[in-house]
């Protein structure tokens, strides 16, 4: 995950003493690319030589490290640790996570408790709070009992991605097609071609561009009949394109078939292929490309 306020997750785990389950949750979240809201003096990625973390708990930084996240990440147990205050520390960084949920609607919470709590020798103090939060959960609180760190360190993951998906204007086409810049010119026969009897939505993809060109060739292609990805020159992006737009409209259960082409006269060496369910490649004369992709629409066309 990229860098910046914007980003950073307020972690509530044990920050004297991890227990088994809190370190592994630490360790897969710092693997899975996560930063965290602690000042840089103290980031939990870096331990003191007794093996504790951040001894400081005081109010104002934990409202700092609150306010400078996008969302919080709490493991909660049976246990409980003492704040000043006199209440576990787990629901004093509950307490403020709420808070900042009711004047952000964006803010997630996310819990780990993981598998099933034998409350037999729990904390009273705790087992209450634990009684009140699962009570209380918001829309914005998401509870996990999963067993293993890794598996809900991934929901989390999943969750924080579908959140911050951008939708793009869409355009229903009978074929969309996509090609690098530096092939543009060499498309314009085939549109050209094309454009008089199927209609054709054009993607040039611009080199260290900010837009998100996969998320938005995903989005174009569920309303797409054909998808066409043409290359000639710039063989180095079109089969890591093709690969990677093929696993995220869905793979063998993609909504639109793909057509992978090479021009005939692009350098031997750099002609691909990429074999997949929904994907067929083509090394064909340029001439002869407009032909085949209308062959293949009509295909479909028959199927229906």
């Amino acid at each position: 995950m990229a860098e910046g306020n914007i980003n950073k997750v307020f972690l509530s785990i044990n920050r004297t003493k991890q227990s088994k389950n809190e370190k592994r949750l630490l360790l897969t979240l710092q693997r899975a690319g996560f930063s965290f809201s602690f000042p840089e003096k103290k980031n939990l990625s870096s331990s003191n030589n007794d093996g504790s973390l951040l001894k400081e708990n005081d109010a104002e930084s934990i409202d700092l490290e609150i306010q400078n996240s996008f969302c919080s990440i709490h493991f909660i147990e049976k246990k409980q640790v003492e704040n000043k205050d006199s209440i576990s520390m787990s629901e004093y960084h509950f307490d403020k996570a709420r808070k900042k949920i009711e004047t952000d609607e964006r803010y997630k919470t996310f819990i780990w408790m993981p598998g099933k709590i034998d409350d037999s020798d729990a904390d009273k103090g705790q087992q209450e709070f634990i009684n009140r939060l699962q009570h209380h959960l918001s829309n914005n609180m998401i509870l996990s009992r999963v067993p293993y760190a890794i598996q809900f360190v991934e929901d989390v993951r999943l969750i924080l991605e579908q959140q911050v998906k951008k939708v793009f204007t869409t355009e229903p086409t009978d074929v969309f097609l996509i090609v690098n810049q530096t092939d543009e010119n060499e498309t314009l026969r085939i549109q050209t071609m094309l454009s008089g009897i199927l209609k054709i939505v054009k993607l040039v993809i611009v080199q260290n561009s900010d837009i998100d060109y996969e998320e938005y060739a995903a989005q174009q292609m569920n309303v797409s009949k054909l998808s066409v990805i043409y290359y000639k020159n710039a063989s180095d992006w079109a089969l890591p394109f093709v690969q990677q737009i093929w696993k995220k409209v869905g793979g063998a259960g993609a909504k639109s078939p793909i057509l992978f082409i090479s021009d005939e006269d692009a350098p031997v060496k750099n002609t691909k292929s990429f074999k997949a369910p929904r994907v067929s490649s083509f090394n064909l004369p340029n001439e002869l490309i407009p032909l085949e992709i209308k062959v293949q629409y009509d295909s479909l066309n028959e199927k229906e």
